[in-house]
């Protein structure tokens, strides 16, 4: 035979041999597995499985039943091995992992790892509050810093404005001095006028001879004993200065001195006949304080200046009480309206302030005071007639000119 030949018929002999074994195979797996088979026919198909006949036949049905028992082998297997697997996880957890000590590991690493997160913690809230501290120290610093800054800077206004004000108040002051002098300038052809109480009787004559003689300055007096604003219906002081005034207008400067006689209660002149105004009260005072800025302005409109010279001491003890506060209302109001105020009650007993007969002159205790703790003794005239005249501002005197 030749060859080719004897090769085609051994390939058609695997051939057939082969499809010989695929067709066992495919009923042997057709006997063995009918019955998934045919679920799964009926499942697909939805109709009764073609073999299901083949069930009556005991041989077929032991395919079956092999069949069954296999796959029961199969899972008593599948079985053990999972409880196998499951008590060699539990041994070996037992054994190498899950013991106590590794539960103790576990707890010391999560102590271990809270201590961490607890420092770590501490240590950013130190660190927070020593960068807050360094905030404020240096917010303090900068405080402190700006404050001295400032206080020093205070310090310098402060002494800028201390000395702005000084010699603001010194040149006010220059200035007072300056309107005074001009104030109370007097020289001839001018003349001066006194006017007031008995008190003024006594000094008016002094002053008068002095600026005639030495200064040729001539003078009216018209000063009167028992007089005072209180009562114009016995004599009315500001319509008599008025009336002077205007028939001699060579008067320049009034000295007027007025108030012992005034510490009474008066009738009001706003209603005639009416109630009087009790001494010391607001409505008493008004009155006065009225007829005071009456005089001066009075005097300011014909061009006269006024030298009002204050009560002294007074050595009856009520009598002293209301000369003081007559004198503070009469000073105040007269300084008010632009006019120069006398404090005698300093000069009279100088640095004292109450009453004194007698005061130290020229290293001499001379009486200045009468008997009955009021008036003047001759003494005491001419001491005041020539601190009025210091007062005023004059020309040279005649013996020198």
């Amino acid at each position: 035979m030749p060859t080719s030949d004897f090769t085609m018929a051994s390939s058609r002999t695997r051939a057939l041999s082969t499809l010989v074994s695929l067709i066992f195979l495919a009923l042997a797996s057709l006997w063995l597995m009918q019955s998934p088979i045919g679920i799964y026919y009926q499942q697909t198909y939805h109709r009764g499985y073609p073999l299901a006949v083949l069930e009556e036949s005991e041989i077929w049905k032991s395919g079956q039943r092999i069949w069954a028992g296999l796959n029961g082998a199969v899972d008593d297997a599948s079985k053990s091995l999972d409880a196998d697997s499951v008590k060699l996880t539990d041994n070996a957890n037992q054994k190498f992992v899950l013991t106590e000590d590794f539960y103790e590991r576990e707890r010391q690493a999560k102590v271990e790892e809270e201590n961490q997160r607890r420092a770590a913690a501490e240590l950013l809230a130190r660190r927070k509050q020593e960068a807050e501290a360094s905030r404020l120290a240096d917010e303090a610093r900068l405080r402190q810093e700006r404050a001295a800054q400032q206080a020093q800077a205070a310090a310098q206004e402060a002494a800028l404005d201390e000395r702005t004000r000084a010699l603001a108040l010194e040149a006010q002051q220059r200035a007072e001095e300056q309107r005074r002098a001009n104030y109370l300038m007097i020289a001839p052809p001018s003349k001066v006028f006194m006017a007031g109480d008995s008190l003024m009787q006594g000094i008016a004559p002094h002053l008068l001879r002095t600026l005639k003689t030495q200064y040729g300055i001539e003078g009216v007096d018209l000063s009167k004993q028992s007089t005072g604003l209180s009562y114009p219906s016995a004599f009315n002081w500001p319509e008599t200065i008025s009336r002077t005034i205007l028939k001699d207008p060579g008067i320049r400067l009034l000295v007027i001195m007025l108030g012992p006689n005034d510490p009474w209660d008066m009738p009001d002149p706003a209603i005639k006949g009416g109630k009087f105004l009790r001494f010391k009260t607001p409505e008493w005072e008004t009155v006065y304080r009225q007829r005071i800025a009456g005089i001066i302005q009075s005097n300011a409109v014909h061009g006269v200046s006024t030298l009002w010279i204050g009560a002294p001491g007074m050595k009856s003890s009520k009598l002293d009480g209301q000369m003081i506060w007559l004198m503070q209302i009469v000073q105040d109001e007269v300084e008010k309206q632009g006019a120069v105020f006398v404090d005698t009650r300093h000069l009279l007993p100088g640095d004292n302030a109450g009453y004194s007969d007698s005061i130290i002159v020229d290293g001499k205790s001379t009486k200045m005071r009468s008997g009955d703790g009021v008036h003047f003794s001759v003494a005491g005239q001419k001491y005041l007639a020539q601190r009025i005249l210091d007062k005023l501002h004059l020309p040279p005197p005649v013996s020198s000119q």
